[in-house]
């Protein structure tokens, strides 16, 4: 059964990110104003001018502005935490990226095939958004062209299938995905202007409204919230989903110039701007006409017709037009790298990753996704889909949000692959030491260091012994068993680094200056290609995960003496009960309370439990130590955000019907028997040392 357990370690087994910049094939030429509109195209995208009129209308009344103001305040929950994770790890990827560096392998693979058709087919969908919308301006002529011609008026009647050929949402779409391949700069500056036309839209909308505002509108046929408490949340629910597109800046995080201050910033604009937006988008078409009489699909221009302005339809239009023009192009944008990114870590084939060397992107994935986005904008029947691609979005943000609170509390972050500080190392071979002696009074203090340039530094090595008693003869075999001794060759100059002394800034070590004498403060191991957390601890005595190196002065009184040796396991285990509990517990509020108030007993003390269990499943998260050096941007009130967004986005998913979670089980079926087909054997990550490429040498194995 040992295939069973190589299996096991290789679904685990975690992409290895510096978190310093590295050197990219993609060019670094994305200001913060660039992925603030890349942020604000995906953001608004169509959804100003059709979401506002759903939630208005159907939902909220004009209590569609505080719908907005919420969806947008939980929405800004995930991106927070999207952002630590990107100004963290300044690479492309965003949501795969983050699972597969803190919950292994297998989980990040599902994620990165989610977001690759949740992007495509958010093409797809915008570009049949585009399509309808200006062949509403022109009198319908391509759908009557379509049909009198290609059809002979006869609609199709197929599951999934749309009614017609849509020829022109797959131009659209086509030219979207050119544009994107012909340059990331260019599709920059050329998405800013359609946004930018787009945003001075709405602000004239805006203006016009409050000269034709009939404020009584906002209190007429039931008050300012005619659907009540509920029909507010019911419409935040609805606007959340606008505001999914913050995403695409973290997939640009390794194009931004400046990643770890551009970032934060664009995804503050992103927001601002986004919530200004809907909000007065909605306040625009509650003035302007009575509720009750918005058309849902087209709001604005049935509010401007309800006070004779009808020649402000050709302004919409433009604007509408223009805004779907941008999230087409950011949402494109994302499609390609987040194929480019799978196929350079190996879990689909190896051709994705390559590029242009005239356009510095990834050509083949572009024009690949741009393929299957021109292919089902032309045949797809999206209503039937429009819940499967929400739920998706609503499941990468759970992700996200575990992977944000994981690597928080992580002490070493050799399970992201960042370098470990030699101070820590230090701290690890003391305590191993310490166990050595207490069992045979014997230790050996010294490390092997060596530089990755023999010709320019010098080493000293005596390798770290297993203990031997004085009763016991122990043969290699038996010592194999117990626990072999690493030697580890480690990054720097001169001789070892001495326990206390003052370490040199991770810029100096860069810099191959040396500072007190020495410049080391990397660390790594390996032992048969597996990671430092799949060691065998020596003598049993340390567990086996990266924590294994938290120092005896960092655990606090009061603390198991597990969940501080094991803050990543422990971490894990306290999302995991908290995650299962608010389930159950949303699960019970939201279909079974007419149950609960008719005294059934079972549900009433399960929901107990639930609440019981939800709560207990915190207190290790706010007992355990954070560790936030050199973090760049940190999620305010930690662990409280990541938290909320995750029970934000459970309430969420939990309103869709069986069938859409029928159809995620069937995409990720097909998606696992890719990985097990393809990824799981061509994984980078296969064979590799837990830390970033050609900065370290080797590790061996020996015994006294």
């Amino acid at each position: 059964m040992n295939w069973l357990g190589d299996v096991g370690r290789a679904v685990r087994r975690k992409k290895h990110v510096s978190s310093t910049q590295q050197p990219s094939i993609l060019v670094r030429c994305l200001s913060t104003a660039d992925l603030s509109f890349v942020g604000i195209g995906c953001m608004l995208g169509s959804g100003v001018y059709i979401l506002t009129g759903e939630v208005a209308a159907e939902m909220a009344g004009p209590a569609a502005i505080i719908s907005f103001l919420i969806a947008g305040i939980v929405a800004l929950f995930s991106a927070l935490c999207y952002t630590e994770c990107a100004t963290r790890f300044p690479e492309t990827g965003a949501s795969y990226l983050y699972a597969y560096v803190s919950l292994g392998e297998l989980i990040g693979f599902l994620i990165g095939w989610n977001a690759i058709i949740i992007r495509i087919l958010a093409v797809s969908f915008v570009s049949r958004g585009w399509s309808a919308y200006f062949d509403n301006v022109i009198g319908a002529r391509v759908f009557n062209f379509t049909m009198d011609v290609l059809l002979d008026g006869a609609e199709w009647e197929v599951p999934l299938v749309s009614s017609y050929p849509d020829i022109l949402a797959g131009v659209v779409s086509l030219s979207a995905t050119v544009l994107v391949a012909l340059g990331t700069e260019l599709s920059a500056k050329t998405g800013r202007v359609f946004v930018l036309i787009n945003i001075v839209t709405v602000l004239m909308v805006i203006a016009v409204a409050f000269v034709y505002a009939d404020y009584s509108h906002l209190v007429k046929h039931g008050g300012f919230a005619p659907m009540g408490y509920g029909g507010i949340i019911k419409g935040a629910a609805a606007g959340f989903a606008g505001y999914s597109g913050f995403e695409a800046i973290a997939f640009a995080a390794e194009e931004a110039k400046d990643p770890k201050k551009g970032l934060p910033i664009s995804v503050g604009l992103s927001f601002v701007t986004a919530i200004l937006v809907y909000m007065g988008g909605a306040f625009a078409i509650t003035v302007l006409a009575d509720w009750q009489n918005i058309n849902a699909a087209s709001p604005f221009v049935s509010a401007f017709e309800a006070v004779d302005a009808k020649w402000m339809s050709i302004v919409i239009a433009v604007g509408a037009l223009c805004s779907m023009t941008g999230g087409l192009i950011a949402c494109a944008y994302c499609f390609a790298r987040a194929i480019f990114v799978m196929g350079r870590d190996g879990l689909i084939p190896a051709i994705f990753a390559r590029t242009s060397t005239t356009s510095h992107t990834p050509t083949v994935a572009t024009m690949f996704g741009g393929i299957i986005s021109v292919i089902a904008s032309i045949f797809v029947n999206f209503v039937a889909l429009i819940e499967f691609l929400s739920l998706m979005i609503f499941v990468e943000f759970v992700i996200v949000a575990m992977a944000c609170i994981l690597m928080r509390y992580n002490p070493t972050r050799d399970h992201c692959g960042e370098e470990r500080n030699i101070e820590h190392v230090v701290q690890e071979q003391k305590q191993r030491q310490t166990c050595n002696k207490e069992l045979s009074g014997e230790i050996n203090n010294d490390m092997t260091y060596q530089s990755d340039n023999d010709q320019h530094s010098t080493s000293s090595s005596t390798d770290v012994q297993a203990p031997r008693f004085a009763s016991e003869e122990i043969t290699p075999a038996e010592m194999d068993k117990r626990r072999p001794t690493v030697t580890a060759i480690i990054e720097g100059h001169e001789q070892s680094c001495e326990y206390n002394k003052d370490l040199p800034a991770e810029s100096e070590v860069n810099n191959h200056d040396v500072a007190n004498g020495r410049s080391c403060n990397r660390f790594s191991a390996s032992i048969n290609n597996e990671s430092i957390g799949e060691l065998t601890p020596l003598l049993g005595s340390l567990p086996p995960t990266s924590s294994q190196i938290l120092c005896q002065s960092e655990k606090k009184p009061g603390r198991l003496l597990w969940s501080s040796d094991n803050p990543v396991k422990t971490v894990l285990s306290s999302l995991m009960v908290f995650i299962v509990s608010t389930i159950v517990i949303v699960w019970i509020v939201s279909y079974k309370m007419e149950e609960i108030r008719g005294d059934n007993n079972v549900l009433t003390f399960v929901l107990m439990v639930a609440a019981m269990l939800a709560v207990t499943g915190c207190v290790p998260l706010f007992m355990l130590k954070q560790y936030t050096d050199e973090i760049p941007f940190k999620v305010p009130l930690m662990p409280f955000i990541p938290l909320l967004s995750i029970v934000s986005n459970i309430i969420l998913m939990m309103r869709f019907e069986p069938l859409t979670w029928i159809e995620l089980g069937v995409w990720t079926a097909i998606g696992l028997v890719v990985y097990f087909v393809y990824g799981i054997r061509h994984s980078k990550e296969a064979g590799t040392l837990p830390i970033t490429p050609n900065r370290y040498t080797q590790v061996s194995k020996t015994y006294s």
